[in-house]
């Protein structure tokens, strides 16, 4: 009892000792956001980064007197920050049109200057040719796409989601019979077609599927001619269970053109948004404190960190531009 006393003495330090952090830090810088869309008005979010020991952090981080503009080919056009949508806005700004010339920059006193630029899709066309429930429960449909004329380094992503009703009766030891009706909802998409296969370091997302409602990614060059593409939609869930019967209730599909930058932005976040969570519930009680030291090493010593993309000069934070199209069918 005396050592296991010692022991737990001498980790009190270990675990509970302040540490004075006196390297330098890096200085705070604005952050820019914005997602633009072909045939809308654009809206900038500015906020600013901090240093993770900051004592004064706050619910949020918007910086609210920053000296926005923006310009549209050229265009400029000063910004106000508008406190119902926490944006910089301005009613006189055109709705943005495909392959229009955006240029974002903030101004203020107490961060350096931040610039982002960007140059929008053109417009994806998109056909849905059929759509069916497969014998093995896929929802399956079929797309035509036309030949994009955009820019060489905009990525294709499609998302697409379904309600099925099934209907299912289970027979019991006693003879008796229960039929049951519910609506699953499939978000799983994949595709085996080869434009998938070919798409280089977008594959591994467009091959194997996603879950979700996430995106299926292909670079837009792959759209040098008209091409047609088969999908299939899933349930995470589902099994091989027999039903009575399978009925199509509706089907989403949407077919977007992004720009590079936001594809690489959208998988960063994504891969941090997986990161493991370290575990502090112990398994054995008398391997206590082993467990919890490699719960620290986990959360602290083993992660690599995370390089969130980001397209601002001068600052952080990323400008993404879209086209989409939306094809709705509900029976």
């Amino acid at each position: 009892m005396l050592i296991a006393l010692m022991v737990m003495t001498g980790c009190e330090d270990m675990f509970f000792r302040e540490i004075d952090f006196e390297r330098d830090t890096e200085p705070e810088m604005l952050v820019l956001t914005g997602n633009f869309m072909v045939n809308q008005v654009p809206q900038v979010q500015v906020s600013h980064s901090f240093f993770f020991d900051r004592t004064d952090k706050r619910a949020d981080d918007w910086v609210t007197d920053a000296e926005v503009s923006l310009s549209v080919n050229g265009t400029a056009y000063t910004l106000s920050y508008d406190s119902v949508i926490e944006a910089y806005t301005n009613p006189t700004l055109p709705r943005l049109q495909a392959l229009d010339t955006i240029e974002v920059t903030a101004i203020h006193p107490s961060y350096a200057t931040a610039i982002a630029r960007q140059v929008m899709p053109a417009q994806i066309n998109s056909t849905v040719v059929s759509y069916e429930i497969r014998p093995n429960h896929c929802v399956a449909f079929q797309l035509d796409l036309d030949t994009y004329e955009g820019n060489a380094d905009d990525v294709i992503a499609i998302r697409a989601q379904a309600e099925v009703e099934i209907k299912q009766t289970r027979s019991y030891g006693n003879g008796e019979t229960w039929t049951t009706t519910q609506t699953l909802q499939y978000k799983t998409l994949f595709s085996t077609d080869i434009l998938f296969s070919e798409a280089e370091n977008l594959s591994t997302e467009g091959y194997y599927g996603v879950n979700d409602y996430n995106y299926l990614y292909f670079p837009s060059s792959a759209l040098n001619k008209p091409r047609r593409v088969s999908l299939f939609l899933d349930h995470y869930w589902f099994g091989m269970d027999e039903y009575d019967s399978m009925t199509l209730k509706a089907l989403d599909i949407e077919v977007s053109v992004c720009s590079y930058s936001a594809y690489r932005f959208a998988q960063t976040t994504r891969g941090y948004a997986y990161l493991p969570a370290p575990s502090f519930l112990p398994e054995q009680e008398e391997n206590f404190m082993e467990i919890m030291m490699e719960s620290l090493q986990e959360m602290l010593g083993n992660q690599e960190p995370v390089q969130v993309y980001t397209n601002v000069d001068g600052g952080l934070g990323h400008v993404a531009a879209f086209c989409t199209q939306v094809h709705s069918f509900h029976f």
